[in-house]
């Protein structure tokens, strides 16, 4: 109730941070004499001197004259528009010059076009209504992209719990991508690592024996070929779903696309068309498939540049460079479920005293995890040590 109460109309909270652009000092006095008593006021003498400022000042509204030297008003709220979209641009101008509010508009999509000289209690008023539209904005964005990721974390979560199998080489094929991303260095891999994840939403379609040939790396029969084909489909289709993953779900569609195009569907893009997360995944899965298919991690490097034209040739690399030399790792331990922590990785696969299959190998270990394993135990369903490493 109160993430919502939150998007009501509000009276626009004092102190509010804007910024004044204009080239003559004067004006820039003025104006912020009459907006300080209800505004924090920002000012800058130029588009170059106020882009500065924008860097290290969170900032809700801009104001800025049209006519300014080295850079016009409409330029400068334009670059604003690109660099940060979240805040309201209004332009204020002397120029009686229709072209200029239409190019101002066209280029920096601005809030209000307003003309000097402009009534103190209407710049007031138009500026505290441009606050509190950016006000909204950040809320929306803000609520918007916790509603996602709690989405996301509640669909790996049951995917954890329906197809632990599944699940735990989507975990695997991630950590590739995570490393990748790294690799790299991407700012924010947070759009690559939930495509990985969610590649194997559409495995809830597949039998428990096709499940177990693919994390084994056993071939398949022809119609179980066809059930495992339809996998990034059924996922495409699920992820579409959700309101801001739609290039999540492209990805995911495209994730079985070829960097050289060679064999592709038509309209499938190929090269630097295809999405980022589409050629990581596609690099991380056959990746994660060949350790499984074969005892020495070399051959399975070898295959991948055996058919390098598969894959984007800089990811290969950074994959190649990652894994060919490798430090041996630490030995797993034993433990008892009672000690299990988060961000421990299950090294066997958790079968009941049934044989079901409880939590595919590579998984990391969450509180759900931790509180599903204790409950089996009390019911003496599950062996109450196993092997973890991290």
């Amino acid at each position: 109730m109160t993430a919502f109460t939150d998007l009501r109309p509000q009276r626009v909270a004092p102190g509010a941070p804007i910024l004044l652009v204009d080239d003559e000092q004067a004006i820039l006095d003025g104006l912020s004499r009459q907006l300080r008593k209800k505004f924090t006021v920002h000012t800058a003498t130029g588009g170059a001197e106020a882009l500065e400022l924008l860097e290290s000042e969170p900032v809700a509204v801009v104001v800025s004259d049209m006519r300014m030297p080295q850079m016009n008003g409409a330029t400068f709220l334009s670059k604003v528009r690109t660099l940060y979209p979240d805040i309201v641009r209004i332009l204020l101008t002397g120029q009686a010059d229709t072209q200029a509010a239409i190019t101002a508009v066209n280029e920096g999509q601005i809030y209000r076009f307003l003309t000097k000289p402009c009534p103190p209690e209407v710049l007031l008023e138009e500026i505290g209504s441009a606050v509190e539209v950016n006000r909204l904005v950040t809320v929306e964005r803000e609520l918007l992209s916790t509603t996602l990721r709690r989405t996301v974390e509640a669909l790996t979560t049951t995917l954890s719990l329906a197809q632990p199998l599944a699940f735990a080489r989507a975990v695997r094929i991630t950590r590739v991508v995570t490393e990748l991303a790294q690799a790299l260095q991407l700012e924010d891999p947070w759009e690559v690592e939930v495509t990985a994840m969610l590649a194997q939403l559409g495995a809830v379609t597949l039998p428990p024996t096709v499940l177990e040939k693919l994390d084994a790396g056993r071939p398949l029969d022809e119609d179980e070929r066809d059930m495992a084909v339809r996998v990034p489909v059924v996922s495409r289709d699920l992820v579409a779903a959700i309101p801001r993953l739609e290039t999540v779900a492209a990805a995911i569609g495209w994730q079985t696309a070829r960097y050289d195009g060679r064999g592709s569907a038509a309209g499938m893009p190929a090269g630097e068309e295809l999405p980022l997360a589409a050629r990581m995944l596609r690099l991380a899965t056959d990746y994660e498939t060949g350790i499984s298919q074969r005892s020495a991690l070399q051959d399975t490097i070898n295959a991948l540049r055996a058919d390098a034209g598969a894959y984007d040739p800089r990811l290969l690399d950074a994959l190649i460079g990652g894994h060919e030399v490798t430090e041996l790792e630490a030995p797993p331990r034993m433990v008892r479920v009672h000690e299990l922590e988060e961000g421990m990785v299950v090294f066997d696969d958790i079968l009941t005293t049934e044989g079901i299959l409880l939590i595919g190998h590579g998984t990391v270990v969450t509180d759900s995890l931790i509180q599903r394993l204790e409950n089996y135990s009390e019911q003496g369903r599950v062996d109450g040590a196993l092997r973890v490493t991290g």
